[in-house]
């Protein structure tokens, strides 16, 4: 999703109304709560929907729906399995403005409805057990009311159109709000005016004629799918047609469906045609376009931004950003899919980013000028985590400062942490493991750090669970061949964590030309070897860490101690590589610390001029840094254990 941010403040009521009435936290199966622990649902929404003790595997939608109205009726079959040891009372929500004809549960109608809270309670005759199967067909009608950006149904000005995340499905569809229980198939039939068109998830299969004037569309898919992603779009539309050939289908293609309003295709036509090397450009660089079988398309519609719904977006125009954001989330949203909406970052995050690298393609101007944007955004949040807070409202959840572009900063970051290769071997990975499933920010960072082979965790909690981002101060100074660099920071957070993020420096050389360099924040001093005078230093000028832009780099000759002291003239640290025992011979009496490439200590000790034991007690092989100090000046040797 993607909304035009001015009219945040506006909406601002609407997502607190909406929040308090049904809560931030969809319900998720106990085991799955259990597992991974966090954002579970609230006491007063357990009791409101009840245990999740069934599991949906088919959603039948019969609608007679209006181009110019959110009037709708029909009824909905939802197919589903026991999934705990028994079960005495189907449930489901739909809210209570919804005038409910009937209910048929297993082929007979039950009149008992227990109706609270938008939750709608069906006592069976006899209670389930696991594994089987339940058929529920809710007849039913009404007219919503619209009222903004994240009303569940909304007609304006000839179109007709639906978005139900977060909490907004039970505006118009009897459901489960559960981001677990994907969906396997849909078939979703309309019947509307003739003359409009309806827009939906999957194939159009079937366009029947009735009397009256009237036409039934009947869209399927087989595709797994979130609840909130299922919709519809009704108006008078044209159809525009093309196809994208991504590599992996061999010369195969994918069909792009777009439904725009009648007389619109010249002014939307470029960015409608930017679409194929977008699916072919995302196919690429992660994966290929996940629901390819069935299609890619949009559904035009006034709302101000855009919906992801699978396999069919629903837009409010096709600006280039936000055509790539709303394609984007095919992957990240709809494939893979936030598993509690705290992790929402995980979805608008991610379709925010895809903006910059579909610019990548475009030209580095192009890229470095959403960059500055982005990071421009995310500046205006400087408190706040990306991580949403239990119990926040929809305006909190759907925070572009944070959600998006911040979001979207932790990734490039993470990019430029682990490298490209990395970066994107991974996000494949993420891909392929938690495909047609959810997925917590925990699960993602472990699939990261297992294809990097890297600890992400001080790193998450800094800039996922925690807040704010840095300001830094860079010191530097160059004596003989030896590079001297010390980095202050301070936050924007009233209890600052210091940020551990290593700071890349730019610099020109005699003899060398230009060069790059990580520098730990974190220790005193970093010392390098330059082999050719320093002739200009620049400070993180790609853009790959988000902080203030009040930071600085400036040379100090001596960066507040004497040359003499800066200078470690004979250290030696023997043999290396070696197994756990070396020998640091030193030219003073200094304090040492081993530390892994994580930053956790091995083994402390000190060591007095001249040669000097050190036994490591079972050091997994590695990478590790050895930092003494003498109490002026720190010096860095690398130690290879094996």
């Amino acid at each position: 999703m993607k909304q035009f941010f001015f009219l945040l403040s506006v909406l601002a009521s609407i997502g607190t109304m909406q929040a308090q009435q049904l809560g931030v936290e969809t319900t998720c199966a106990e085991g799955k709560q259990a597992a991974f622990g966090r954002n579970t649902p609230s006491a007063r929404i357990m009791a409101n929907r009840g245990a999740d003790t069934y599991d949906i595997h088919f959603y039948h939608i019969d609608l007679n729906v209006s181009n110019t109205s959110t009037t709708l009726s029909g009824n909905v079959l939802i197919n589903s399995l026991v999934t705990s040891a028994t079960l005495d009372t189907f449930w489901f929500e739909l809210k209570d403005f919804m005038t409910i004809d009937s209910v048929v549960l297993n082929g007979v109608r039950r009149t008992n409805l227990i109706r609270a809270n938008d939750v709608i309670r069906v006592p069976l005759a006899e209670p389930m057990t696991q594994g089987q199967e339940v058929s529920c067909r809710v007849y039913y009608n009404g007219t919503p009311a619209s009222a903004g950006f994240f009303s569940g149904i909304t007609s304006n000005n000839g179109a007709t159109w639906t978005l139900s995340e977060p909490f907004s499905a039970p505006d118009w569809l009897p459901c489960k709000q559960d981001l677990w229980d994907k969906i396997d198939s849909v078939w979703f039939f309309a019947t509307t005016n003739t003359g409009t068109k309806v827009g939906s998830n999957g194939l159009l299969t079937n366009v029947v004629a009735l009397p009256n004037n009237k036409v039934r569309y009947e869209w399927k898919t087989n595709y797994k799918m979130a609840f909130y992603l299922i919709a519809f779009s009704v108006a008078n539309y044209q159809e525009y047609l093309n196809y994208a050939h991504p590599a992996q289908l061999m010369g195969d293609s994918i069909l792009i469906q777009h439904y725009i309003y009648n007389g619109s295709l010249a002014q939307n036509k470029v960015g409608l045609d930017r679409t194929p090397g977008m699916i072919e450009h995302y196919s690429e660089k992660i994966m290929l376009y996940p629901f390819y079988e069935e299609k890619y398309g949009h559904m035009q519609a006034n709302l101000g931004g855009g919906m992801e719904h699978q396999t069919m977006s629903t837009m409010g125009g096709f600006s280039m950003d936000l055509t790539s954001h709303e394609l984007a989330h095919q992957w990240f949203g709809d494939y893979v899919t936030c598993a509690t909406w705290s992790d929402i970052w995980l979805n608008e995050g991610w379709a925010s980013y895809m903006e910059y690298i579909y610019r990548e393609s475009i030209g580095a101007a192009s890229a470095a000028s959403w960059l500055d944007a982005s990071h421009s955004s995310a500046r205006n949040a400087p408190t706040g985590s990306v991580y949403v807070p239990a119990g926040s409202s929809v305006n909190r959840i759907f925070n572009g400062n944070l959600t998006y572009e911040k979001g979207a900063s932790v990734l490039h970051m993470l990019r430029y942490l682990i490298g490209d290769s990395l970066f994107f071997a991974a996000t494949q990975e993420y891909l392929r493991i938690k495909g047609d499933t959810v997925s917590t920010t925990d699960e993602f960072r472990a699939v990261y750090e297992q294809v990097s082979g890297q600890s992400l965790q001080s790193f998450f909690n800094e800039w996922v669970y925690g807040e704010g981002f840095p300001t830094y101060q860079v010191r530097w100074n160059q004596i003989d061949s030896t590079l001297y660099v010390s980095v202050s920071q301070t936050t924007t957070t009233a209890n600052p964590v210091a940020f551990s993020i290593p700071v890349p420096l730019m610099f020109s050389a005699t003899g060398l030309g230009t060069q790059t360099i990580r520098v730990d924040p974190n220790v005193p001093v970093n010392v390098f070897q330059v082999n050719g005078t320093i002739t200009t230093m620049q400070l993180d000028p790609n853009k790959s860490i988000l902080k203030d832009l009040s930071s600085s780099i400036f040379r100090q000759n001596t960066l507040g101690v004497s040359v003499e002291e800066l200078k470690w003239v004979n250290l030696k640290v023997y043999p290396n590589p070696n197994q756990g025992q070396f020998i640091i011979e030193s030219d003073r009496d200094a304090s040492y610390q081993l530390r892994d490439l994580q930053g956790r200590v091995l083994t402390t000790g000190t060591v007095q001029t001249g040669a000097n034991e050190v036994h490591v007690s079972t050091p997994p092989a590695g990478i590790y840094l050895l930092q003494l100090n003498d109490g002026h000046s720190t010096h860095h040797e690398r130690i290879v254990i094996r």
